[in-house]
């Protein structure tokens, strides 16, 4: 049973229909809101912030112990840094990929619907 061929142009359209709605709805969104960026930079500050702020307990808690007094609190002060740091730069990348994803869906889902208007 092969389907008629208004079966087949009412579901063309109505195909079309659809993908130009989702085109709007992704257009009528912005990328990115302020409230999201500000999130993402709160997060990369206190990762920053927390990996300093455990080395340091961490090397006077050291020091006080085995009466090494500066160099754990030295030592591990930056690897509590560079932890940090090594994670705010995670967080970049994790947020740079999704900008990069949203933004490919965007192109992908407007593409299709400037080929569906033009058929």
């Amino acid at each position: 049973m092969a389907p008629s061929q208004s079966g087949k142009d009412d579901l063309s359209a109505r195909i079309s229909a659809a993908q130009a709605r989702q085109a709007e709805k992704v257009r009528s969104k912005p990328q990115s809101s302020h409230s999201a960026g500000y999130g993402v930079g709160m997060k990369m500050a206190f990762d920053l912030l927390g990996g300093a702020i455990v080395g340091l307990v961490f090397g006077l808690a050291f020091d006080h112990v085995f009466g090494t007094k500066p160099w754990g609190l030295l030592v591990l002060l930056t690897l509590g840094m560079v932890a940090g740091f090594r994670l705010m730069l995670r967080s970049a990348e994790l947020q740079a990929k999704r900008m990069a994803q949203n933004n490919d869906a965007a192109e992908d889902s407007s593409e299709a619907a400037q080929d569906g208007q033009a058929k």
